[in-house]
């Protein structure tokens, strides 16, 4: 089992705050990030085993800028990772190592985002 992971506290806050003007907005991002996300990760495992560094690039950051704007950072470190991989790694270990620790650094963002998240 890992530690849990700490959302920025920062961003929390505003989502909160967001959430306070408009109620129920936060619990919608969330589901929304909660169904895009793991599609997301799809799209980079299939550009990597297609060794197609142009999507590996684009999914990789637009799963990490999502995260960013959760305070999911832990994840937007593991996204940031894979979408600056060298496209001569693909298939190798270091490729696959950060791969597999984007899919851990997302599983453990959605845990965390769902505990955070006013009944959903």
């Amino acid at each position: 089992m890992t530690s849990p992971v700490t959302l920025n506290s920062d961003a929390l806050a505003l989502l909160h705050l967001l959430d306070q003007d408009q109620p129920g907005s936060f619990a919608k991002l969330i589901r929304l990030f909660a169904a895009d996300a793991p599609a997301l990760l799809s799209r980079i495992e299939l550009a990597h085993e297609r060794r197609d560094p142009a999507e590996v690039k684009h999914a990789a950051h637009f799963l990490r800028s999502s995260a960013l704007a959760l305070g999911a950072t832990d994840l937007a470190e593991a996204a940031l990772r894979v979408e600056h991989l060298d496209p001569e790694h693909f298939g190798a270990g270091p490729a696959e190592l950060k791969l597999a620790q984007l899919r851990v650094a997302l599983r453990d963002a959605l845990l965390s985002l769902l505990e955070q998240t006013p009944a959903l």
